[in-house]
């Protein structure tokens, strides 16, 4: 992979979701991080080619949320913010950590998700 592959990655969450760190440590691993967009933002045709959404949303706007990315076929996973990562034990943490980063990589690979 050239250094000018990036996965895109939108990331629909809470505006606390991405910190400066976060994004810095996952641009290192040749991922570019977009948003946070807020769930209630998104609508028609969506611009990116997968997503992760912050877990913390009512399910009713989730599921409306990933009706509409299904219906694009766009790949997602649903995260925490590692400030809550305790609570929720087995998800995907958004985080600076290279193994959680991975793991949310590798999940939405195995979804279709492909560099650009």
């Amino acid at each position: 992979m050239s250094a000018t592959e990036h996965l895109r990655i939108a990331v629909i969450g809470k505006t606390d979701s991405v910190t400066t760190e976060i994004e810095a440590a996952w641009h290192d691993a040749q991922v570019s991080l977009q948003g946070p967009y807020s769930i209630g933002s998104l609508c028609g045709s969506l611009e990116f080619s997968c997503a992760i959404i912050d877990i913390r949303y009512d399910a009713d706007a989730i599921f409306r949320l990933t009706e509409l990315l299904d219906a694009q076929s766009i790949p997602y996973i649903f995260f925490v913010p590692k400030m809550v990562k305790g609570s929720h034990p087995g998800c995907f943490v958004l985080s600076t950590e290279k193994l959680d980063i991975h793991h949310i990589i590798s999940a939405l690979k195995a979804q279709g998700a492909t560099r650009h």
